[in-house]
């Protein structure tokens, strides 16, 4: 009996364990058809977005048969994990920037496939389309990046579903429609919605708590935010004077008491009437006056007056003494061929200062060639009345002023300079002793004044003519890529060669005469450790370097291009701080160089979208394929890009001074650093060849 009643026993339990283990093979192979279908489902994503064109799609290197993830390492790319595989939905980063796509966003397989997405850049395609309601279905998303497209229609309100959304950049699109109210309910502190087709009034952003905002160059009207005193005009310019309220901006009319609607109905019945009275009025006085030149020309043979015609169109098309392209002053709207000419003429006789009769410092370390030579010549020689006369072409405007390529008697090209007044300008003699003292500083890879003119708060600075183009155009392709090869070593080159002459002037240019000549970063330097008031007192800055201002000469050597034309502003006059700014400014030209990313003017957008892709571990994502592509040419392939990232350490460095319990670096201890990396990176070179 007892052995019947274990028999039973045994065999409820074998029957227990067989259920458990069909239910857990049902379960895994749910699981495997799960993660299937979310492999297909982002394959059907990447494929809209090539416009159909599967071949093109799987160029991108997804592959429906592998996961995306291996737990935190990326199979995919373009894609970030956070440590477990798609099918229980821990795709947190879509990256797919500059790839050519052309199609369309399908949010809704995109948020099917990738729940937890918080990253998703699509910058610098062509994609079509709008931005589909549907991404509100990605509810962890933090950054949205989709600007450089041309996507169009308008941003759709359930964007402000996105409870966790903080940076949203639609920038240099054609959305069109009012920018969405909600939006200003959300934690955003970066919205980047310029150079599109917005209009109707800002919403009521909380400003003070963003780091940058633009709206510039739609067509917005209405009220400038009350708390928008971070932001710049450049953030809000370009909206046809459609916006109002802030200083650089036409006065916002007072909203009208509710008192007066009845008064102003009325007034506006009789402005009415007196307009259909004026309207009559103008009609006949018109007709009047068609009557009588009818009968005159009727009365007067037509060959006199085909004759006046001629001549007072001659005598008004030809202006006696001004150039057919002149040197413009400040008046945007003018014809840039003669405004030059009429802002001197308001201006007191000054006479120019010539700093350089004998050519640039880079053309006495090498053998002149023909245009420096003429260059240097032109220079000895130089008048102002012959500045103003020559032919000029605009070659550029930015924050500061406008540059200007001058054809001089003789057949010389030079470069002139001319800088804006900021608000409360600096002193004539202040600008004086700068550019003199930045006169007598030279280093080969800076590229010194010839001359300079301050007068009446006009200010023009004169240099050498440079017609190789700069680094933001080598950079982002308006130079031909067989003029020179921008690969890893190159752009080590020029990261090292501008770190060694902004070190020698920041060094040269500490303070008393700044008289120096050097070729290297450990010329004529004496700084410590870090930047102090005692210790900068008197030191010249560079005060806007960036990669347009990194020329390039006959033998693509680059050039550090107008050192300390700019004065800084009343916040960072400390001549320390301004020292730092320029060591931050270079920081932000390193990660030009590294990610091959256009930047705006302080680089904070690139350096936080840097630290973000530093953040979630993938820091190869940082680096432009075309860098790393020529590193892989060169033999030793990941001693290269180990020199890459400490390169970009080095870029951190000088950006984030605040996380860093050391004090920020100086210039001196930058350039040693990157030199430090470069000789690394000859010697392997050397031992390769």
């Amino acid at each position: 009996m007892e052995k019947s009643k274990v028999v039973v026993f045994a065999g409820r339990v074998l029957a227990i364990v067989a259920l458990l283990l069909a239910c857990w093979c049902m379960a895994a192979a749910a699981q495997g058809g799960e993660g299937a279908r979310v492999r297909e489902s982002l394959i059907g994503f990447l494929t809209e977005l090539a416009g159909g064109d599967k071949e093109r799609a799987r160029g991108i290197g997804w592959d429906a048969s592998v996961e995306p993830c291996d737990g935190n390492r990326t199979v995919w790319p373009g894609v970030g994990c956070n440590g477990a595989a798609a099918g229980d939905g821990r795709i947190t980063a879509i990256v797919l920037e500059r790839k050519g796509l052309d199609g369309t966003i399908n949010a809704a397989s995109l948020c099917a496939a990738a729940p937890a997405l918080r990253v998703l850049s699509l910058e610098g395609n062509a994609l079509r389309g709008d931005l589909p309601a549907a991404i509100s279905g990605c509810a962890r998303l933090t950054h949205i990046y989709v600007g450089d497209n041309r996507l169009s229609g308008s941003l759709p309100p359930s964007l402000a579903e996105l409870a966790s959304l903080h940076v949203l950049n639609v920038s240099r699109n054609s959305f069109s429609g009012e920018i969405p109210a909600e939006l200003s309910k959300l934690g955003l502190v970066r919205f980047c919605g310029n150079d599109n087709r917005f209009n109707g009034a800002i919403p009521e952003f909380e400003l003070s708590r963003f780091e940058h905002f633009s709206v510039a160059n739609n067509n917005l009207t209405g009220p400038i935010p009350d708390d928008a005193g971070d932001f710049g005009r450049d953030s809000f310019s370009g909206n046809s004077d459609g916006l109002c309220g802030r200083p650089d901006f036409p006065p916002c009319p007072p909203p009208p008491s509710s008192g007066e609607n009845d008064g102003k109905r009325r007034r506006r019945a009789r402005t009415i009437v007196m307009c259909l009275g004026y309207v009559l009025l103008g009609a006949g006085v018109a007709a009047f006056v068609l009557y009588m030149m009818c009968s005159k020309r009727r009365r007067r043979p037509s060959g006199v007056g085909g004759k006046t015609a001629a001549t007072t169109e001659t005598s008004s098309s030809v202006t006696p003494g001004k150039s057919a392209y002149s040197l413009p002053m400040s008046e945007e709207r003018m014809n840039a061929t003669a405004a030059a000419a009429a802002a001197v003429a308001r201006a007191t006789p000054a006479s120019l200062v010539v700093l350089h009769r004998s050519g640039t410092a880079a053309s006495t370390v090498m053998t002149l060639n023909t245009a420096a030579a003429a260059a240097a010549e032109a220079a000895r020689k130089l008048r102002f009345e012959d500045l103003l006369r020559s032919p000029a072409e605009l070659l550029g405007r930015g924050r500061f002023g406008s540059a200007y390529k001058v054809v001089v008697p003789g057949g010389a090209a030079l470069a002139v300079k001319r800088v804006k007044d900021a608000a409360g300008a600096e002193e004539e003699e202040e600008f004086r002793r700068r550019m003199e003292r930045v006169g007598k500083a030279r280093h080969p890879a800076v590229l010194p004044p010839l001359a300079f003119y301050c007068a009446m708060q006009e200010k023009l600075v004169v240099y050498e003519f440079l017609g190789h183009g700069s680094l933001a155009k080598l950079l982002h392709g308006s130079i031909e890529s067989s003029q020179v090869a921008l690969d890893w070593p190159a752009r080590l080159h020029i990261a090292s060669k501008v770190a060694d002459g902004m070190a020698f002037m920041h060094g040269a240019l500490r303070g008393g005469d700044g008289d120096g000549d050097g070729d290297g970063a450990n010329a004529n330097l004496s700084f410590s450790s870090s930047y102090d008031e005692d210790e900068a007192g008197g030191a010249i800055a560079h005060g806007n370097l960036k990669a347009s201002n990194i020329l390039f000469t006959a033998t693509m050597e680059p050039c550090i291009s107008e050192y300390g034309v700019t004065a800084p502003p009343p916040p960072s006059s400390a001549p320390a701080a301004a020292l730092r700014a320029d060591v931050r400014a270079y920081g932000v030209l390193l990660l030009e160089l590294l990610t091959g990313k256009a930047t705006a003017a302080d680089g904070a957008e690139l350096a936080r979208w840097v630290t973000a892709v530093i953040r979630e571990e993938w820091t190869a994502e940082v680096f432009d394929r075309a860098m790393l592509s020529s590193a892989g040419a060169g033999g030793d392939t990941v001693a290269s890009e180990q020199r890459m990232v400490r390169l970009l350490q080095v870029a951190m460095r000088c950006i984030d001074d605040a996380s860093s319990p050391s004090p920020p670096p100086t210039m001196r201890e930058v350039a040693g650093m990157v030199n430090a990396i470069r000789e690394e990176d000859d010697m392997s070179l050397s031992s390769e060849a």
